[in-house]
């Protein structure tokens, strides 16, 4: 074999190796834009659930975009506005930008969301409080009014125990009464004076 044909086979064994490493760095740069891609979108969603806690429009310096702006704010959902120099708004969702812009975003708004988050929870905490107070406060008077209605209870069992029962009485002894009764009125006689008239004796 000549050299000329060995150089020659050489070259093409080289080429083939060189377009096996451009299929091979191609093959890792598809991966690794798809894991750019799939972390972006889960940092977005991380975003668009703690800005839903506090329901707040996080304003984003012109420098976290990396290009000229006149305003940026992140809104809810996860979306990105921005207001250009001539005052033209534009929006876009966080996990299709840039990765290096995701990151910037997200380092920009993330003290403001620490400090609203935490407002939130003093909030809350302040709301849980006062409900426990009152919570209490009724679990006393719930008290006191059983021991009150306890204590007359026990007043009207004594009231009961000192009242004499009350004899029941039979139509017998009513009959007996009214017969009584009537012949002590037959027998009745009265003598006496009435002013300076004497009242002769009455009988019946």
């Amino acid at each position: 074999m000549s050299s000329g044909q060995q150089d020659k086979e050489n070259g093409s064994a080289g080429f083939a190796d060189s377009l096996r490493e451009i299929q091979g760095e191609y093959m890792m740069l598809g991966e690794l834009y798809e894991m750019q891609k799939s972390h972006g979108q889960r940092l977005s969603e991380m975003m668009k659930t703690l800005q839903f806690e506090v329901d707040t429009v996080i304003p984003i310096r012109p420098e976290a975009l990396g290009r000229p702006c006149r305003a940026a704010y992140l809104v809810s959902e996860g979306v990105v506005v921005v207001f250009d120099s001539s005052g033209a708004m534009s929006s876009k969702p966080l996990y299709t930008l840039p990765s290096e812009a995701i990151i910037s975003i997200i380092q920009e708004c993330t003290p403001e969301l620490q400090r609203l988050l935490s407002d939130k929870r003093r909030s809350e905490s302040n709301k849980v409080k006062s409900m426990e107070r009152v919570f209490k406060e009724l679990k006393k008077a719930q008290a006191t009014f059983k021991q009150t209605k306890r204590e007359d209870g026990a007043v009207e069992d004594e009231d009961n125990e000192t009242t004499p029962a009350v004899e029941q009485i039979r139509p017998k002894d009513v009959s007996e009464a009214v017969a009584t009764s009537r012949n002590s009125r037959d027998s009745f006689a009265f003598s006496g004076r009435f002013g300076e008239k004497d009242v002769p004796a009455v009988t019946s």
